[in-house]
């Protein structure tokens, strides 16, 4: 699940990372940090290209994923414990 700062879930914009996340985190971390999307063909991180990931429904996150990539810099990791569940 991936969530906006007010709490809005956003997993469906962001298809390449919620698949990323998927295979190479346990399913119970939980992360608290930035979304970045670089822009390949201005080499460079894009905050008008995460932008337009954010805005994007379901039909064209899949096409913005592949040409504007998401990338996550997260600075707090944790695991629930038994008495937080």
């Amino acid at each position: 699940m991936a969530e906006r700062e007010r709490g809005a879930l956003i997993q469906d914009r962001f298809p390449d990372l919620v698949a990323a996340t998927n295979e190479q985190l346990p399913h119970d971390l939980v992360l608290d940090g930035e979304l970045l999307v670089w822009d390949p063909a201005e080499g460079r991180l894009s905050f008008e290209a995460l932008q337009r990931r954010a805005a994007a429904r379901t039909r064209g996150a899949a096409a913005l994923a592949t040409r504007t990539p998401a990338y996550s810099s997260s600075s707090t990791f944790s695991r629930p414990t038994a008495s937080s569940c």
